[in-house]
């Protein structure tokens, strides 16, 4: 018996391929990381199921694919696809729901599953729009063991009691949308780079842009000439989940649990060894904060690396990359550690520009209900300027990040902040390799979100840090015009924002501030965008 497609797509930022509003702060062009080397969420899911009796997995990343040969191959295809399976964010949920349609168009009988972080974030706003073209979702991180055995289900064509199902987000029998319980699971590790070629030329597409977009920069800062990369995950999470306080303007869904990693250093060493085995020579850490959030382990990792990579010279091992916060880098035993395992760049999240700006935004490991956030906020603003001597004393290179905009925000503090960030940009240009500076973007997830269609949350999180916020009258609207749907367009939503939280400011002041921050990093050699 022939062997059912289950389809694993990360879709193309819809922007790209469907008729919409034009880009003009969010062009998907300046945002280019994830073409560079394979969608790991994506593979991993393919790896899982590969096993599966009766099921052949096809992994296929839109970000490189041409759409047109996608859509092709989604309805060619339809007639022995079993599952249709779509991993959407904000920007890709619009070009997944287009993928759905056609290979329902075409075969109606394919299941169509939903999920990562957008799906996380508004599960009931996108299975009631989308009756006709979701079938099912799934809610969180810790869904490997859940997504396999619903996929196992399908395969023998068990009746399906969703239920069963750990996360699984559905419809009963009266079309109200339930979402079952996470399952604590470890992390997955038996990746299979084999998939990533085995129905589309995923690999000379990857190498073509990791080539053009990170080996001369990559080698101008470091001296280190790479090849090819691909994440690697060992670990995932935050500290500032732990209180469920992540930064305002955070859109990652963690789902289950806030906190996950592998049980050791040796498993941790063998995910890299692993990606090393195939000829991975960058290896993207996706933990979404590593010194302060996984300190023990990279400690442990730094003092029992394994034979393999004591034998090789310092030139010869895979380089790594990751996320670092500032109040963890600032720490030389935590960047020693890091460069130890040869981290070579980290991003880092500056953010804003004054102390009371990394407040609003909820920076601080306090929250601002917190007696002590004042205090903790002048001291992130501290660890921000501690944090590039850091990097500079242990040979580590910078790729830093501003946030243009937040909650209470007026034009002088608009301008205190401009200031402000030009000033670290200079202090530390000789330790930052990129920026990326951005205005905020109230995606759903984030805290920004609950804000914009919240007026009571907002104005109450403004009252805590002393920030006054424009008409509530007018916020009200703002927010009946966004609450309960599945679909945003960004860039209308960025602005009715700021017209809602920021007093007297637009658009347009802070795409400027952007643009001048973006111009003085490039004076100063800085790469933007990068």
């Amino acid at each position: 018996m022939d062997q059912k497609l289950v389809i694993v797509v990360s879709p193309p930022n819809s922007n790209t391929v469907l008729d919409g509003a034009a880009c003009t702060v969010t062009s998907p062009i300046e945002h280019t990381d994830w073409s560079d080397f394979p969608n790991l969420g994506a593979l991993t899911l393919a790896s899982a199921i590969e096993e599966v009796p009766g099921v052949e997995a096809v992994y296929l990343d839109g970000t490189v694919v041409d759409w047109s040969v996608i859509a092709d191959f989604v309805v060619d295809h339809a007639d022995r696809t079993l599952a249709l399976c779509v991993s959407a964010l904000t920007a890709t949920y619009e070009a997944g729901l287009c993928l759905a349609r056609k290979v329902k168009s075409a075969n109606s009988d394919v299941v169509t599953i939903f999920g990562n972080d957008y799906l996380t974030a508004l599960p009931r706003e996108c299975m009631d729009a989308q009756t006709d073209v979701i079938d099912f979702a799934f809610f969180g991180n810790e869904v490997i063991g859940a997504f396999t055995e619903f996929i196992c289900a399908l395969s023998s064509g068990t009746s399906i009691e969703p239920e069963r199902f750990p996360s699984l987000i559905y419809r009963d029998s009266a079309e109200v949308v339930s979402i079952n319980k996470a399952r604590p699971e470890g992390i997955y590790t038996d990746i299979n780079f084999d998939l990533v070629d085995r129905h589309f030329d995923h690999t000379s597409l990857y190498a073509d842009n990791f080539e053009r977009r990170v080996v001369p920069t990559f080698e101008r800062l470091t001296g280190r000439r790479v090849r090819s990369g691909t994440p690697v995950e060992f670990a995932r999470g935050c500290i500032k989940f732990a209180r469920n306080d992540a930064c305002s303007f955070c859109s990652i869904q963690y789902g289950g649990l806030w906190r996950n990693s592998v049980e050791s250093a040796a498993e941790a060493w063998k995910t890299v060894e692993h990606a090393d085995e195939h000829g991975y020579d960058y290896l993207y850490l996706t933990a979404d904060e590593l010194p302060l959030t996984f300190g023990r382990l990279l400690g442990d990792m730094a003092n029992e690396p394994p034979l393999w990579w004591r034998h090789r010279d310092e030139g010869d091992r895979p380089v790594m990359v990751g996320y670092a916060r500032a109040d963890g880098l600032s720490n030389e035993r935590n960047a020693a550690n890091l460069r130890a395992l040869n981290v070579r760049q980290l991003m880092v999240g500056l953010d804003a520009g004054t102390a009371l700006s990394l407040q609003a935004m909820r920076k601080p490991l306090a929250p601002p209900s917190d007696r002590t956030s004042c205090y903790r906020a002048e001291e992130m603003f501290k660890h921000n300027e501690r944090a590039m001597r850091t990097a500079k004393n242990n040979d580590l290179v910078l790729k830093v990040g501003f946030v243009v905009g937040h909650i209470g925000m007026d034009s002088s503090m608009l301008r205190e902040n401009v200031d402000s960030m030009k000033a670290l940009l200079e202090s530390g240009a000789d330790s930052i390799a990129s920026l990326d500076v951005e205005v905020l973007s109230p995606e759903p997830g984030s805290r920004d979100y609950q804000y914009l269609i919240n007026p009571d949350l907002a104005f109450a999180a403004a009252e805590e840090i002393g920030m006054v916020l424009p008409d509530r009258g007018a916020h009200k609207r703002v927010a009946m015009k966004w609450r309960g749907h599945d679909t945003i367009d960004r860039e209308a939503a960025m602005s009715d924002y700021i017209d809602a939280v920021m007093p007297g400011l637009a658009m347009d002041d802070l795409a400027a501030a952007r643009r001048e921050v973006r111009n003085h990093a490039e004076l100063l050699g800085i790469t933007t965008g990068g």
